[in-house]
C-alpha cells in the first residue's frame, strides 16, 4: 500500500509517499516541500501514562480491551495502561489481566499493549496527589516478586518514589528485571537524584506535578529534584502536555533544557478522555472531566487526571508549545517507544520498522483519518 501527502520523521518533513508491505514500512520517496493541507502522515502514537480514555477505565481489567479499540480512533498504535495504587490483590488481578492479553496475540484491530505501567503503590504520602492514601505501601521484595509474577514479563514501568525506606534496593532489583523505573510523586533530595540515576531510574515521571516545589535558603533559590531531572541527560522526562497540569512556559523549559531526544508527551488521561463531558467513579471518590479541563474531584476540587488525547498532544506541541513537528513526533511516539524497549520495532517513520502510522487530516492538524498498524487499517474515519 502506498500513502501520499506530507510526511513528519523524527529528523525532518516533507511532501512525499510512504510504501508498506508485510506489515514493514518499506519504502519512503521524498517527492518536494511540504504541500499546505496535505495530510500529515505520522509514526501512530503511544501512550505509556494514561488511566482511561472515551468511555473506558483502563484501570478496570474488564474495560482493557475496550481501551484498544478506542485508542485507534485517536492514532495510538501501543499503549502501556497504567495503575494507580491499588490494593494488593486488585493490582495481582489487573496485573494478570494485562499480561494475558499482551499474550494472546491482540489481533482484533485495537491498539497494542506493550506492557504495563504501575504508577505505584511505593509512593511519597506527602506527594500522593491524586492518590488514596491507604493503598500506599512501602517497597518490599516480597510484593515485588508478586507483582513480576503476576504479569509475567509484561511488567514494563514502574513509577515509585526511591527515598522511601527500601526505595533504592528496588531500584537496583527492578533494573535488572529490565524494567523502566520512573521517578514520581517524590520527595527525592536533588542532591541524592544523581544516585539513583546510578542505580537504574532511566525515568521521571510528569515533570513538575506531585513533587516537591524549590526552596529557598539566605534568599538563594535552591535546585528541585526536577531540576536535576531537566540537566541529567540519562533519563527520559514525562510531560503533561495539556497546558493545565505545567504551564505552557515551564512545557517550553522543558523542550529547551531536555531536549527532543528526552521528552516523553503523555496524557494522564481518565475516563471520559476525548468525550465532551462526564462524572465518573474511581476508587470511590466521583470525578468530573470536562474536554479543556482538567479531571478534578467533586468533593475537593484537587486534580486527579486529564481530559487530554494523544492526538490532541501532537496538536498542542506543534500549535501552542512551540514544538517542531519533527520534535513532537519524538515526544509521542519514538521517545515513548524507548521508554518501553519497543524502539528497535516502532515509534518512527523508518524503512524495515513496523507500519505503524497515523494519518491527521491537514486542514486541522487535529482529525485523526486513518490509523495502521502493522500495515493493517485498524481505523479509517468516515466521511
Amino acid at each position: 500500500m502506498i500513502l501520499e501527502g506530507n510526511i513528519i520523521t523524527g529528523e525532518k518533513s516533507f511532501y512525499g509517499t510512504l510504501e508498506h508491505e508485510g506489515g514493514k514500512i518499506t519504502k519512503i520517496t521524498p517527492l518536494g516541500e511540504k504541500k499546505d493541507h496535505a495530510d500529515l502522515i505520522l509514526a501512530g502514537f503511544i501512550d505509556v501514562h494514561f488511566h482511561g480514555m472515551g468511555p473506558c477505565d483502563a484501570e478496570d481489567p474488564q474495560s482493557l480491551n475496550g481501551i484498544r479499540k478506542y485508542a485507534v480512533e485517536k492514532g495510538i498504535t501501543s499503549i502501556a495502561p497504567s495503575l494507580s495504587s491499588m490494593p494488593f490483590d486488585e493490582t495481582l488481578l489487573w496485573l494478570k489481566t494485562v499480561a494475558s492479553i499482551v499474550k494472546s496475540g491482540q489481533q482484533d484491530g485495537g491498539a497494542i499493549i506493550a506492557g504495563a505501567h504501575l504508577e505505584g503503590p511505593w509512593l511519597s504520602y506527602p506527594f500522593r496527589g491524586g492518590m488514596r492514601e491507604d493503598y500506599l505501601r512501602k517497597p518490599t521484595m516480597e510484593d515485588a516478586e508478586a507483582y513480576l509474577n503476576a504479569a509475567d514479563g509484561t511488567l514494563k514501568i514502574v513509577t515509585l518514589s526511591p527515598e522511601l525506606p527500601g526505595g533504592i534496593e528496588m531500584v537496583r532489583f527492578l533494573k535488572k528485571q529490565g524494567i523502566t523505573v520512573s521517578l514520581g510523586h517524590s520527595a527525592c533530595p536533588p542532591e541524592l537524584f544523581p544516585e539513583m540515576v546510578d542505580a537504574g531510574i532511566s525515568q521521571v515521571c510528569h515533570i513538575f506535578d506531585a513533587y516537591d516545589v524549590p526552596g529557598h535558603k539566605g534568599g538563594i533559590r535552591l535546585p528541585a529534584v526536577t531540576d536535576m531531572a531537566l540537566i541529567d541527560d540519562r533519563v527520559l522526562v514525562e510531560l503533561i502536555v495539556d497546558g493545565l497540569h505545567v504551564p505552557p512556559p515551564l512545557i517550553q523549559l522543558v523542550r529547551k533544557a531536555a531536549g527532543p531526544d528526552r521528552v516523553v508527551g503523555i496524557t494522564d488521561s481518565l475516563q471520559g478522555a476525548g468525550l465532551p463531558e462526564g462524572r465518573f467513579i474511581s476508587e470511590g471518590r466521583w470525578y468530573v472531566i470536562r474536554d479543556g479541563d482538567v479531571g478534578r474531584l467533586e468533593e475537593t476540587g484537587g486534580i486527579v487526571g486529564s481530559s487530554l488525547t494523544m492526538n490532541r498532544a501532537f496538536y498542542n506541541l506543534t500549535e501552542k508549545f512551540s514544538f517542531t513537528e519533527q520534535e513532537a513526533t519524538k515526544a509521542v511516539s519514538a521517545n515513548p517507544a524507548k521508554s518501553l524497549g519497543i524502539r528497535d520495532r516502532t515509534g518512527s517513520l523508518e524503512e524495515g520498522l513496523d507500519a505503524d502510522i497515523a494519518v491527521l487530516s491537514g486542514e486541522d492538524r487535529l482529525t485523526v483519518k486513518k490509523t495502521i498498524l502493522k500495515g493493517r487499517t485498524v481505523y479509517e474515519k468516515r466521511a
